[in-house]
């Protein structure tokens, strides 16, 4: 059972010099906010189950942060294969109305993200190869995985990732970005706790909205028409709720009145 939130003495937020270098009004705003979140997320007394949870996705977040830092130096995107590709499809660019220098932004981002793929699954690949025979995995982890294969396979990747780590001391190395990382779990994972905690879809809803829209559904039989009804409701009500509560942290630690003090 979740632990009742306590009422929490709320952090003065205070920017840096260097943090607010470069930013305008929105951006101050952004990071105050940020900091509050982060404020309430650290203070927040979570559930040995939420604990667990958190500490999986944190380790998932670094191990990636790991990946990301042994292939940092071998993207390059050559921009001949820019310019070939939006040449070849500059006819398509121009039927939406796309700009070169906007396809080109595209372009470079898609060819970026290609060759990340491909490159974080070459070192993983590498990584594997190089591991030891065997690699334990323990009851507690089972238990957590609730025999999801997907979450299995990310524990015993995260393992072999962990023991690289170890061995090249990463963390003490890259200590200050970790912590930045971790901040960032932090406030996800405690902005999405409390909206999968508030947001719930009945059943009665989700007939409502069928029963109105059903004549335009065609073919689509009740069943598949009942769930997608039903994640979208849920997705909507999440941005909501999330919003929501954004909105009121942002109040509660006063972000605007506290935002003018750096707003030059």
């Amino acid at each position: 059972m979740a632990k009742k939130e306590k009422e929490i003495e709320k952090a003065k937020l205070i920017l840096t010099d260097e943090e607010i270098k470069d930013l305008n009004e929105e951006g101050i705003k952004n990071l105050l906010i940020n900091k509050a979140i982060l404020d309430t997320a650290k203070k927040y007394e979570f559930t040995d189950e939420e604990k667990e949870e958190f500490d999986y996705f944190y380790k998932n977040e670094k191990n990636k942060f790991f990946i990301a830092k042994l292939i940092e130096n071998k993207i390059v995107v050559n921009e001949n294969d820019v310019t070939e590709i939006y040449t070849k499809n500059k006819a398509n660019f121009d039927a939406q109305n796309i700009s070169f220098s906007q396809a080109k932004e595209i372009i470079q981002r898609d060819l970026l993200n290609q060759q990340v793929a491909t490159l974080e699954a070459e070192e993983l690949d590498k990584l594997v190869q190089e591991m030891e025979d065997k690699v334990e995995i323990t009851k507690e982890e089972i238990l957590f995985s609730k025999g999801n294969s997907e979450v299995l396979k990310t524990l015993i990747v995260g393992k072999i990732i962990a023991k690289k780590m170890e061995e090249k001391n990463f963390e003490e190395k890259n200590k200050k970005d970790l912590e930045i990382v971790k901040d960032n779990v932090y406030i996800n994972y405690y902005l999405d706790l409390q909206v999968r905690k508030n947001v719930k879809v009945t059943q009665e809803e989700i007939t409502e909205i069928y029963e109105k829209e059903k004549a335009k559904l065609g073919n689509v039989t009740p069943n598949s028409a009942y769930q997608q009804i039903a994640n979208g409701l849920l997705n909507n009500k999440a941005v909501q709720e999330r919003n929501s509560l954004i909105d009121q942290i942002a109040k509660d630690y006063n972000v605007e009145e506290v935002a003018k003090e750096y707003i030059k």
